[in-house]
């Protein structure tokens, strides 16, 4: 595997370094988000934000709107807060048994009572056992295990586990499985080995089993399993909202601090019915097929908004979409 791995590795940026805050950066982004499109945020994130202290120091709105157009807003949220109290507890000197300043400054070593950095990584917010396994194997050649559903699919097939991956009984089976095959040392490595075969190799659909480094040793080739259960239904929702502009200035409003898209500024509900249709834009929100619907109206919640202050607030893509197409239009 390790060298079917190095033959075969795409050249990702992330692959350029061993330094832990740029791994955990790239994990969190690539949660549900293709490589090809966390590519240009990662460099974006680590030319504004270069290191873990320099992002606890920014304020939520400039991190927030860095994100903007990655989704799952939450994830950004909890890099920010991780990072602040990360940056918080190791500048405490009374806080000697942590091994913060290793995030900080990659490679030290301390004095330290947990079992292991990955148990240490899961304590920090939006960290979960893959990304903890995935930073400590991979920054610091831990003997973490992880599985992603690139692994899962991968273990499914090699072991021909027929039982729904979605299940705990099954999650628990597969991390045992990646848990015993680590090698000794090199596990960063394997780890990304096995991710890698799975976006590579052994795809979802059409997998390509002639090439897998694999195949003598696989229990069920082809593209049957792994079997996550019914597929979730998509939810069809139609958003209406109202356009108003005088001044240089727009109306927007600004959504709760919790909940879905939390803090983004948006164009307001349409509440009141009547006013032209002015555009239609169609996108996707996890389960929710959207169907936003801009009209011209001249009342509105929210607040006026500077044209140029545009740039620094955070929007959801689709509101970014039609803000940016209307300006445009009325130039």
């Amino acid at each position: 595997m390790p060298r079917w791995y190095r033959r075969h590795k795409r050249n990702l940026p992330w692959r350029q370094t061993r330094d832990p805050y740029a791994i955990w950066v790239s994990e969190i982004m690539l949660q549900q988000t293709r490589v090809e499109t966390v590519i240009p945020y990662y460099q974006r994130w680590l030319r504004a934000f270069p290191t873990i202290e320099s992002l606890a120091r920014a304020p939520l709105s400039r991190v927030l709107r860095l994100w903007e157009g990655l989704g799952y807003y939450h994830r950004a949220r909890h890099l920010h807060r991780a990072a602040r109290q990360l940056v918080s507890s190791a500048n405490n000197p009374n806080n000697r048994d942590n091994p913060n300043h290793l995030i900080l400054q990659s490679g030290q070593s301390v004095e330290r009572s947990f079992q292991s950095l990955a148990a240490f990584f899961r304590r920090l917010p939006g960290v979960g056992r893959y990304t903890a396994g995935a930073i400590a194997s991979i920054a610091f050649d831990e003997r973490a295990a992880l599985v992603d559903g690139n692994v899962a699919r991968v273990l499914a097939r090699v072991f021909n586990i027929r039982a729904n991956v979605k299940r705990t009984t099954t999650q628990r089976r597969l991390w045992a499985l990646a848990e015993a095959l680590l090698p000794a040392r090199g596990c960063g490595e394997f780890n990304q080995a096995l991710m890698e075969l799975g976006a590579l190799v052994c795809l979802p659909s059409s997998p390509r089993c002639e090439e897998c480094p694999l195949r003598r040793v696989c229990k069920m080739p082809g593209d049957t399993l792994p079997n996550r259960g019914p597929k979730r239904r998509m939810t069809p929702v139609t958003q209406d909202v109202v356009w108003m502009r005088r001044d240089g200035k727009i109306r927007l409003c600004r959504r709760p601090a919790k909940g879905l898209l939390a803090g983004l500024w948006e164009l307001p509900p349409r509440e009141n019915g009547g006013g032209q249709l002015l555009l239609t834009l169609r996108h996707t929100i996890m389960n929710r097929r959207i169907t936003l619907r801009v009209f011209a109206g001249d009342s509105g919640a929210g607040q006026w908004v500077s044209c140029r202050s545009l740039a620094r607030r955070a929007m959801p893509v689709a509101h970014r979409r039609a803000v940016t197409a209307l300006l445009s239009a009325q130039q």
